[in-house]
């Protein structure tokens, strides 16, 4: 008990120091452009004078918000198509595992290169060429996970007690996929943050100068002899990100088998 309240009165320290060190991101001051690490700028400054610490936080946050939002999209669209495809079967199921295929054989960078082509060059087209690209995985996966489940005893028994078609749907089938299904989502997050990042490091979606691990890294390529860690601390942050994500994805797994067992 001891050890849980000293590590939640860390955890509350750390974030408030945090909060403490918080900057406008968005403020230049040019006279202290490219400044080193120091207590008043804990990951030193840009070219701008901007503070990197804030710069980092705040973009870290709208990539997480950016990949929570594309990710949930592609979880709902797939959940529809995919369940609809293993409990249907049939030409249905045929028609929409084409469908996932052609969506899967075609890399998210060419979708938003082609929508910003199309449309104007903004954070819309990052999500929608996370949500073309990344929904073929989730829907091929989702209606594998029905099909395994219709194998079951307690599924193939359900007509019995009166459960039918959506019924079993919703009550039986949704339920046992759910936590696999968000393991998943906790794993493809960090991946997900990844290619938001890549897409604004190449010019595509958020542009400077909204704070965004992708385009600090950009701002920062052109400065890494002069000042690295412009470049070097959006690039822990996102690793860091990714680790995180897949550390929490691996406990979901292991306590959900663990239950199992």
């Amino acid at each position: 008990m001891k050890k849980k309240c000293i590590f939640f009165l860390m955890m509350i320290l750390i974030i408030l120091f945090v909060f403490s060190q918080l900057k406008d991101p968005y403020s230049i001051n040019k006279l202290e452009s490219l400044q080193n690490v120091s207590w008043n700028h804990l990951f030193g400054t840009d070219y701008l004078g901007r503070d990197l610490f804030s710069r980092v936080l705040y973009g870290a946050t709208i990539s997480m918000v950016l990949a929570s939002v594309s990710l949930t999209i592609v979880v709902l669209l797939s959940l529809f198509l995919g369940s609809l495809a293993g409990i249907v079967g049939g030409l249905l199921d045929t028609s929409i595992m084409i469908f996932a295929d052609s969506l899967v054989s075609i890399p998210s960078i060419i979708i938003a290169l082609v929508f910003a082509g199309f449309f104007a060059n903004s954070i819309i087209v990052v999500l929608l060429a996370l949500i073309i690209s990344w929904s073929g995985n989730y829907i091929r996966y989702i209606r594998n996970l029905v099909l395994n489940i219709k194998k079951e005893e307690f599924i193939l028994l359900a007509p019995l007690r009166g459960s039918k078609g959506s019924h079993t749907l919703i009550h039986h089938i949704l339920p046992n996929i759910l936590v696999e299904l968000f393991s998943l989502f906790m794993t493809d997050l960090g991946k997900i943050i990844l290619s938001i990042s890549g897409l604004s490091f190449l010019g595509i979606g958020i542009q400077p100068p909204t704070p965004e691990l992708g385009t600090i890294l950009f701002d920062g390529k052109s400065y890494f002899f002069v000042a690295p860690w412009i470049f070097i601390f959006p690039g822990l942050a996102i690793s860091l990100i990714v680790l995180i994500t897949q550390y929490i994805s691996q406990k979901i797994t292991s306590c959900w088998r663990g239950m199992d067992d």
